[in-house]
Order: structure tokens, then sequence, then C-alpha cells
């Protein structure tokens, strides 16, 4: 079982799941494996505060074009985890997904650009994933 499996085991608890889109998984392989820890660490806390936007959750909403998703910025390290919080129906039960669109440097803007040039990626891969399961 590799690492994002084992998180997704441990949201469970919190009614939550994690996809990382292809380029955001490219992105957190990119790093050392003590941030690659750190980095499930930070979703996996997110999921237990609340992964929804605020007032339904503590996400922080970000700005058009970008308003379909949070980001996860943490103190101690310089990077951003940007992600799109939904909300699905499984089984019996609603189900939060944090879908990962980036991680990157804090450093200006750099990963709110990047995230903005992936979005028809991400929404391609979003709906090509949606055809797969439910066929």
């Amino acid at each position: 079982m590799n690492e994002i499996e084992k998180l997704n085991e441990a949201l469970i608890k919190f009614n939550t799941q994690v996809f990382f889109s292809h380029n955001s998984l490219r992105d957190y392989k990119h790093y050392p494996t003590g941030s690659r820890k750190a980095i499930l660490a930070l979703i996996l806390k997110q999921a237990e505060k609340g992964a929804m936007f605020k007032p339904h959750g503590k996400g922080n909403q970000l700005n058009p074009p970008l308003h379909q998703f949070a980001k996860i910025k943490p103190k101690a390290m310089s990077l951003r985890i940007i992600y799109r919080p939904i909300e699905k129906q499984v089984e019996d039960k609603k189900m939060i997904e944090m879908q990962v669109i980036a991680i990157g440097p804090r450093d200006r803007n750099e990963v709110y650009s990047l995230a903005q040039q992936r979005l028809g990626k991400f929404f391609k891969e979003i709906k090509e994933r949606e055809i797969k399961n439910s066929q």
C-alpha cells in the first residue's frame, strides 16, 4: 500500500478522500520524503478541521478564476496545496473529496498561476475519471 492509499485510509474517519491529479502527483513526487510526509499530514489535518469552504468547513476559498478551490498554507513550510473540495454521495453517506490540482512554493503567486494553467487539463481529467467510474 502506497502512502496516498494509507492517507485515504486515515481520512475515512473524517468522511474524506484525497485525489491527486496527474500534475499534482508529479508536484508531490518532486519533494523529498520528509516533505512528502509533511504534505500528507497537512492534508489530513485540513480534513480533520473541515475541508469544505467556510462556513461549512475551514477551507479558505480562493479568488476567481480559482474560486472553486481552497488552499492549505502551513506556516512552518513555504508551500501551498491547492485543492477543490467536492461533496459526493458514496453508497449511503456523504463524502468529501479533496481534489488536489497543485502543490508548490509559497513564492509570490507561483502556485496559483500554476493551478490556473492546469484548470482545463484538471477538469478534463476529473470528467474522464467520473466516466470511467460510472462504467
